[in-house]
């Protein structure tokens, strides 16, 4: 059995990983240029191209780095069933929570404002646009590994967390749990909400124009999920208008963001590049998981984090 690896791994953690899979009786290939790769795997720890895997005649499990699987999903059709596809969810929600909690309080603690006095050299106080978190209102669009870090961290705030998943079952780490149909409830008395979901046919747009109009204009909204799961169109309008305070924003429809977005120009919008949950050693934690399941799967036991392409996650 051949076991290509393409992620990025330390030196200590790439010996363990060899060292395991050889145990097992199979041999592992480390490279990250697929142009170059000279074996049919069975197996893949690493991110890969769908065309690539689908080359593969051998291939029976693929273990991404990421979370997120929007490659394979909208292509869900093309991959046999017996592929088994499993993510690196668990990897980034720690830097994900503290992502949002960051961004919260730059705009909470008007950091932003402050910052560009200390340039200028302005002592200038500006309590008025400085709030605290304790009894806010948090809304959680999502609750899988990234939602969940969000709302651990907001309740160590004080804040008020609830959480919106498909099933309406209790969750310890938030206040309230409501569904995708109970959104237009909780919405009107947000302030703050927070994207933490995948994009899927069924998240696509889900803050749609109607649904934003419905936050109040002091709220804010933090997207470290996927781009096009609020309507950006609206939500450059709302901005502009003063109808929603401000936006954190990680991910974006089109990235990189073009030059000539208008959200680059605003200055209640903060950008990041698409960071917001990473850190330098996510593919060595990453390998964690992926360790674990080669356990389970040289024993035939199902796997951790395996995901339904069809529902995207």
């Amino acid at each position: 059995m051949d076991v290509l690896i393409t992620a990025s791994l330390s030196e200590d953690v790439r010996r363990l990983v060899n060292e395991t899979v050889q145990r097992a009786g199979a041999g592992a290939t480390f490279e990250k240029d697929l142009r170059q790769v000279s074996v049919q795997p069975d197996v893949i720890f690493g991110n890969v191209s769908v065309d690539f895997a689908l080359e593969q005649p051998k291939l029976r499990w693929v273990q991404t780095v990421s979370a997120g699987i929007d490659a394979f999903s909208a292509r869900a059709d093309e991959i046999p069933e017996e592929l088994l596809i499993t993510n690196g969810s668990g990897t980034y929600g720690p830097g994900g929570g503290d992502h949002v909690m960051a961004m919260m309080l730059f705009f909470t603690r008007a950091l932003g404002t402050y910052w560009d006095n200390k340039k200028r050299g302005l002592w200038q106080p500006r309590l008025a646009s400085m709030s605290r978190l304790l009894g806010q209102r948090l809304v959680v669009l999502g609750l899988g590994d990234l939602g969940l870090n969000v709302a651990r961290r907001a309740k160590a705030f004080g804040m008020y967390v609830i959480g919106v998943k498909r099933t309406p079952e209790h969750v310890a780490e938030v206040d309230e749990v409501v569904t995708v149909d109970e959104i237009e409830r909780v919405l009107p008395g947000a302030d703050h909400v927070a994207i933490t979901l995948p994009h899927t046919n069924a998240t696509r747009h889900l803050l749609s124009r109607e649904r934003l109009a419905l936050l109040p204009p002091t709220a804010y909204l933090y997207n470290i999920g996927r781009g096009a799961v609020v309507d950006e169109d609206a939500l450059v309008e709302a901005l502009q208008s003063g109808r929603l305070a401000g936006a954190g924003l990680d991910v974006f429809t089109t990235e990189p963001l073009p030059e000539e977005h208008p959200f680059w120009a605003m200055e209640n919008v903060l950008i990041t590049p698409h960071v917001g949950a990473n850190t330098p050693h996510d593919h060595d934690i990453a390998a964690e998981i992926f360790l674990q399941n080669w356990q389970r799967f040289v024993a035939g036991e199902p796997l951790m984090n395996r995901v339904d392409l069809q529902l995207g996650y």
